[in-house]
C-alpha cells in the first residue's frame, strides 16, 4: 500500500470512529458537547495527527488508541452524570449574575467566574434588552449560554433532586438541607430513590416521578442572604 493511501485509510478509519461515537452519544451538534467531548476532541485530534503520517504505528494499534479515548471519554461523561461533585468539577455550576433586578457584584467581581460585562451588555442588546434594568434574572449556565428573565416573568427552574440524588447548588441558595428535602417525600410517601427529577419552579416543588408521574407540592423556599 503505497504512503498517501495509507494516510487516507488511517484519515477515513479515524473519522469514522469519531463520527459513530457522537451518534452514538446523540451529540451531533457542537452546542451539546460538554468540556470532557471538547478536551476528549483535543487529545483524539492528537492522536489522529501524530499517527496519520506514521509507517511505524501498526494500524491495529491506531485503531485500538482511538477506541479507548473514545471509550473514556463516554465514561467520564457517564460519572458526570451520575456524580453531581464530579459534574459541578467538570461541567460546572450556573452562576447568577442578577436577581430580583440587582446586580450579583460579589459573584461578577470574583475573579473564578470570568464574567466579562462588556460582553455581556452586547450580549443583552443583540436580544433587543436595552438596560440591565429591564432584567429581573440573568444567569451563564455551564456551556456558556446566558439565560435571561425580564421583569414580571418567574425565574428559571431549579433542580432539588436528579435521578434519586439530591443536587448539592440548591442547598448553597436556600435556607434549606437535606432533611427538608426528605420531610417533604416523606409527607407526600414517597422515597428518593423514586424521583427521576424535581424542580423548584413558581414557588412549587414539581416532582417527576421514574414511571411519568407528577406530584406538585405548594412550597416557598427563602434564599439564605434573606434569613
Amino acid at each position: 500500500m503505497t504512503f498517501f493511501a495509507l494516510v487516507f485509510l488511517k484519515f477515513i478509519i479515524g473519522f469514522i470512529i469519531v463520527i459513530c461515537y457522537f451518534n452514538l452519544s446523540g451529540k451531533t451538534q457542537i452546542s451539546q458537547m460538554s468540556p470532557i467531548d471538547l478536551i476528549g476532541n483535543f487529545i483524539l485530534g492528537g492522536i489522529i495527527g501524530g499517527v496519520i503520517y506514521s509507517d511505524t504505528i501498526p494500524m491495529y494499534t491506531y485503531v485500538l488508541v482511538l477506541i479507548i479515548g473514545t471509550f473514556l471519554m463516554h465514561l467520564l461523561n457517564k460519572v458526570a452524570k451520575k456524580f453531581e461533585i464530579f459534574r459541578s468539577f467538570t461541567l460546572g455550576d450556573p452562576i447568577t449574575i442578577i436577581k430580583n433586578g440587582q446586580l450579583m457584584i460579589d459573584t461578577i467581581n470574583n475573579k473564578q467566574n470570568k464574567i466579562d460585562m462588556i460582553n455581556l451588555l452586547s450580549i443583552l442588546h443583540s436580544r433587543g434588552i436595552g438596560s440591565i434594568q429591564e432584567i429581573n434574572y440573568a444567569q451563564v449556565e455551564p456551556n456558556g449560554q446566558l439565560t435571561i428573565i425580564e421583569q414580571n416573568q418567574n425565574e428559571p427552574s431549579i433542580v432539588l433532586i436528579l435521578r434519586g440524588e439530591i443536587q448539592r447548588l440548591p442547598l448553597e441558595l436556600f435556607d434549606t438541607d437535606n432533611q427538608f428535602i426528605a420531610h417533604l417525600l416523606e409527607n407526600n410517601k414517597l422515597e428518593l430513590k423514586e424521583v427521576f427529577i424535581a424542580e423548584y419552579y413558581s414557588k412549587m416543588i414539581i416532582i417527576t416521578l421514574n414511571d411519568g408521574k407528577k406530584v406538585t407540592v405548594p412550597v416557598t423556599l427563602k434564599p439564605k442572604d434573606q434569613s
